[in-house]
């Protein structure tokens, strides 16, 4: 009979009890993947819907998003969107609202390297292709466009949706919604307060220089907003990733268009 407290006694007690706890682990990953993937579309949906002012309860965010929210897959480059079989082919059949441009923006295919001295929100690469999301009122039509967008801060990468009204220029909304600023500082970016002061600002000039700018200092209240106490870097990445998506190697192209044709 082994000794309990032997070292061999001991071995033979950690196995199992090891084993039994990685098939718990194993089973609790493979149970919940469903319900943690339905939870990460559910909080890309509300933050879309808080950059386009749209206000919903927990439970109607999918129905919500739906009759709301029309995503399309937006060719950089030429500022088109693509076809919806051609869309479908980049996102391998998976839904356009979930494209993962992240993952995109470092594969080789599917990214482009941007030129040190044009990459002034600090991201190295992008995606060729983004989501962007066009938001509808009760009767169908066109009210606003939303556009995500990143830039480095402080301290990490900071995830972002803007919300342009359909001249492609004037600023409804801001969501930022993952990065890893300092709290009480650099994180306060998700503040409403400091949000709010995004509403009506213009992007760019009527030449198509962009202008908007996060700032100590306010010299022109059209396209500037007070910067964040104590959170300089932040600040400044924030600004320069509106610099870098706002312009020509960003979504640049397709504002020019929607501000000449409108959303369609």
């Amino acid at each position: 009979m082994i000794n309990r407290d032997s070292t061999l006694g001991t071995i033979l007690v950690i196995i199992p009890l090891c084993f039994v706890c990685a098939l718990l682990v194993c089973l609790a990953v493979v149970l919940l993947q469903p319900l943690q993937a339905e939870q990460i579309v559910v909080d890309r949906s509300k933050s879309i819907l808080a950059a386009a002012n749209i206000e919903v309860a927990n439970k109607d965010v999918t129905k919500t998003f739906n009759e709301r929210i029309e995503a399309r897959l937006l060719d950089l480059a030429s500022g088109d969107f693509l076809s919806k079989e051609e869309a479908l082919k980049i996102t391998n059949g998976a839904p356009i609202d979930g494209y993962n441009f992240q993952s995109a923006a470092k594969l080789p295919d599917s990214s482009i390297q941007i030129p040190e001295d044009q990459d002034v929100a600090k991201i190295k690469t992008r995606a060729k292709y983004m989501p962007v999301y066009l938001v509808k009122n009760v009767t169908g039509n066109y009210t606003s466009v939303i556009l995500p967008f990143y830039g480095q801060g402080l301290w990490s990468t900071m995830y972002g949706y803007l919300s342009l009204s359909t001249d492609g220029n004037t600023i409804e909304g801001v969501k930022y919604y993952s990065h890893g600023e300092t709290p009480g500082l650099g994180a306060e970016i998700e503040n409403p307060i400091f949000t709010a002061k995004w509403v009506g600002k213009k992007l760019a000039d009527d030449n198509g220089n962009v202008l908007f700018n996060v700032t100590k200092k306010v010299s022109d209240p059209a396209y500037e907003i007070d910067a964040l106490s104590g959170a300089t870097l932040t600040s400044n990445g924030v600004a320069n990733s509106i610099k870098y998506w706002a312009d020509s190697n960003g979504y640049g192209p397709f504002l020019k268009k929607i501000k000449a044709e409108g959303v369609k």
